[in-house]
């Protein structure tokens, strides 16, 4: 078993995984501009949309806690083998399917994938991350994430206008292998964070930290807002006769401006409070989302997603310095599981509160709300982490 407290063995750790995590993630990224569009073909009513959306992330919450903390004690590289074994396995599920419910049941088989992949790379990055250096090593490895996830949307969009729905799975399919085998060849195992992890420190612990409710309320409410973009922006641009290529682009232009922006918002949350950067930059993204319904055409989405990305680039870096800081305490893939847990509820909450929303009162509010969930969870995460965290 290697040592990672070299620090040749560290820094490669990081590159593998910042490729592994790219690929994986570019795969994962070309369906998010189709899937809604194509549970609409099949029938698709708002409540299903959400539904759909709903199933991914309610996987995610019953097994990231356990595969977190699983990952403490066992080692995290057989985590990340068997979720993106499973990402290859849902594309396939995803061809054969031919319902609405089927999707859904699919879905949740890609939400079990995806609780061992990101909160556990985060874990792994979060054992390698220096003291005091915390924010440039999320900001560095979250590129990884916003790159590929960004990345994907486009390649989708381009896949499907070119070929056809099941080509787009057919590539996540290909990529999520590709990513599952340099995970296998490539990445030493740690045995650090079985060493910190205490028995005695539960979850009750961790949640008597001020400073992980704030960042797990900052979580939450960022990804009710998400979730109503992953499920309503593609319907909402295809309304404005926009093509798939196009619809693409306009997903993966926010998640874009993130990635770009990590490196420098990243070594930021190691000099400036990172409760006023998570706030912030929450509250601008919030406030993109309130804004989108106002848009007329593909310019003024344009720049709706370039607001969002914005903010979210100065939020996520210091919110993951703090869980980092956190796991040092409390087992970094138990806190990071928590901490991920956040977006699955806000994923749940997000996407069946916007399909109902969609079927009683129009598209337009889905986003109004949304937005406006997100704004009062800047105030809760404010109030929790205080001015000086």
């Amino acid at each position: 078993m290697v040592n990672l407290s070299d620090s040749a063995h560290k820094q490669r750790t990081f590159i593998i995984l910042f490729i592994a995590i790219f690929v994986a993630m570019l795969g994962v990224g070309v369906i998010a501009p189709t899937m809604p569009i194509y549970a609409k073909t099949l029938g698709a009513s708002g409540f299903w949309l959400g539904m759909i959306y709903a199933s991914f992330s309610f996987s995610r919450l019953i097994f990231m806690p356990i595969a977190g903390h699983l990952s403490d004690t066992r080692g995290r590289k057989a985590f990340l083998i068997l979720g993106l074994l499973i990402y290859a396995l849902a594309s396939v599920g995803y061809i054969w399917s031919h319902s609405v419910i089927q999707i859904a049941w699919i879905r949740m088989l890609h939400g079990i994938g995806s609780a061992m992949v990101i909160p556990i790379a985060t874990a792994v990055i979060g054992d390698i991350s220096p003291d005091g250096k915390e924010g440039r090593m999320m900001g560095n490895f979250q590129v990884a994430l916003f790159l590929g996830f960004g990345a994907g949307p486009l390649l989708g969009g381009l896949v499907m206008q070119t070929w056809s729905i099941n080509e787009v799975f057919l590539v996540m399919g290909c990529m999520s292998l590709f990513s599952m085998l340099i995970i296998a060849r490539f990445l030493p195992e740690s045995s650090e964070s079985s060493r910190r992890i205490l028995p005695e420190r539960r979850w009750k612990q961790l949640w008597s930290e001020c400073h992980f409710r704030g960042i797990f309320l900052f979580r939450f409410a960022n990804a009710v807002g998400r979730a109503s973009i992953l499920s309503f922006l593609p319907v909402f641009a295809d309304r404005l006769q926009l093509s798939p290529g196009q619809i693409g682009f306009l997903v993966s232009l926010n998640i874009f401006i993130t990635a770009i922006l990590q490196r420098f918002t990243g070594k930021l949350a190691d000099r400036v409070s990172r409760s006023l950067l998570i706030t912030t930059g929450n509250t601008i993204a919030a406030l993109s989302i309130c804004i989108l319904p106002l848009a007329k055409g593909l310019s003024h989405l344009i720049l709706f997603g370039i607001i969002m990305g914005f903010g979210s680039a100065i939020a996520f870096p210091a919110a993951g310095a703090v869980a980092t800081t956190l796991g040092r305490k409390h087992g970094m893939g138990h806190v990071m599981g928590q901490f991920n847990m956040a977006m699955s509820i806000g994923g749940i909450t997000g996407a069946l509160l916007a399909g109902w929303i969609m079927d009683l009162l129009g598209m337009n509010y889905v986003f109004f709300v949304s937005g406006g969930i997100g704004l009062l969870g800047s105030i809760c995460c404010r109030t929790q982490m205080g001015k000086n965290a």
